[in-house]
């Protein structure tokens, strides 16, 4: 059906041509030969439609990181529990003044607080035992010490010299004793009896001599002992030495100062405290509420110093560094603006703002900017207040430049086209600088060139 209908449309279209053609025969056929001619309607030219041309000119190209900040004090810090559990009292709200180490918030932890007690007191049981151990042990030391000093102040020496001094003088006595008895037996005409008291006397002499020797070897062996007691005082006073410092190391006090510390810690991980002096700019945090761990409840800060502060991607802070200078105008106070510079940028990309009398938090990410010529404690201005802000990042003075659009790329190949004699011709070119509004030109083309844009 619809083929039949097609068909039967073409003929009638075909059969009008033909009696629209035989018209115009007839009515030329009909005119005389002095008939004026009628003028031909001029068949207009179609327009071309042509590309837009860009002249290569010559000028500053500035690449420029443009991007929001706000009006933030410089210590200003996020606080959370370090622990989850329910919220027992909040003892502050917003915009509360308070100092540094206020208790601001707690958690619901009396179990806690009654472990922390009695290991309180064990530790104080623990202590007592030990200042009494170390008195015993130092008294244990000193006792050895004046034992020791006691035996070597008995020297033998004197007793030694009078028992080797008595025995030379008993073998003088007997040798004097032997002689005496010799010569009498010489002398003949000596009575009996006389030379019976040279033999007795050299007979007293032998065992005095023996006493003397015995005398001499009981000294001996006396020194021998004190040298003995001596070296055993000596162990005894090392030994005593060595149980002193054990017990001054405290093992028990060390290990239940630690239980305590261990307990205080998760008391104070329970706990939200004021780091410095300041006002509390939020709190989310609500008495029975149950909270998670490191969850940020409250921000606190010191509104009596402030700067600006941006958030940035990692790429943009990749391309600037501390000092760099920046332009920044109020959102609030179009067209008047303020130079500055970037104090501080976040580790890595830059020291983390330890500056002396500015020390910020190093978990802060964000990019601090200080303002001169602007005071921002004035009431005119408040936290929070936003900001655009510009950092020049490249600039090339006096060098040719086209806009963006006009220069095409093909697979990491930069090219313009030109009109040379009604033929496009393409030419390779080196883009330095590139902003948003002009690409630096540095090899390629001419000042004064013009360019066909895509």
């Amino acid at each position: 059906m619809i083929r039949r209908r097609v068909g039967t449309y073409l003929s009638l279209i075909v059969a009008l041509g033909v009696l629209v053609t035989l018209g115009a025969c007839s009515s030329g056929s009909s005119s005389g030969s002095g008939a004026t001619q009628p003028t031909p309607t001029p068949i207009p030219t179609s327009i071309v439609p042509t590309n837009p041309t860009y002249e290569v000119q010559r000028g500053d190209v500035i690449r420029l990181l443009a991007f929001s900040g706000r009006v933030a004090p410089v210590m200003e810090e996020e606080l959370y529990f370090k622990t989850g559990g329910y919220v027992e009292a909040v003892y502050v709200s917003r915009n509360s003044q308070v100092k540094a180490g206020d208790l601001l918030a707690e958690l619901e932890v009396t179990d806690l607080k009654n472990q922390i007690t009695g290991a309180e007191a064990e530790l104080q049981a623990v202590q007592m035992d030990y200042d009494r151990r170390v008195t015993e042990a130092g008294n244990n030391v000193r006792a050895a010490e004046l034992r020791l000093a006691k035996l070597q102040t008995e020297s033998s020496a004197t007793q030694m010299l009078n028992a080797r001094i008595n025995l030379e003088r008993a073998r003088t006595r007997l040798a004097d004793a032997q002689d005496e008895y010799n010569k009498s037996l010489d002398r003949s005409w000596e009575r009996a009896e006389v030379r019976e008291a040279y033999a007795n006397a050299v007979t007293d002499a032998q065992w005095a001599v023996e006493v003397a020797e015995a005398q001499y070897q009981d000294v001996q062996r006396a020194a021998q002992r004190v040298v003995y007691d001596i070296e055993l005082a000596q162990m005894d006073l090392d030994l005593s030495r060595m149980r002193f410092t054990e017990i001054q190391t405290g093992l028990d006090v060390t290990r239940t100062v630690l239980g305590v510390a261990r307990l205080r810690d998760q008391l104070n991980d329970a706990r939200i405290v004021a780091p410095f002096d300041g006002v509390i700019l939020e709190s989310n945090v609500l008495e029975g509420r149950q909270v998670q761990g490191y969850a940020p409840l409250m921000l606190i800060a010191d509104p009596d110093v402030l700067e600006i502060s941006a958030d940035l991607q990692d790429t943009e802070m990749s391309e600037l560094t501390e000092g760099m200078m920046v332009v920044a105008e109020f959102v609030n106070r179009p067209g008047q603006t303020y130079p500055g510079f970037i104090r501080r940028l976040p580790y890595p990309y830059g020291s983390s703002g330890r500056t002396e009398g500015l020390e910020t938090d190093d978990e802060d990410k964000s990019v601090r900017i200080t303002l001169e010529g602007v005071d921002l404690t004035d009431s005119a201005y408040a936290i929070s207040d936003r900001l655009r802000v510009e950092v020049e990042l490249e600039r090339s003075v006096d060098t040719l430049w086209l806009p963006p659009q006009a220069v095409r790329t093909f697979e990491g190949r930069s090219f313009v086209v030109i009109q040379e004699g009604g033929v496009q011709r393409r030419l390779d070119v080196r883009v330095g600088i590139r902003s948003t509004e002009r690409l630096e030109i540095l090899d390629g083309l001419a000042e004064g060139q013009l360019v066909i844009a895509p």
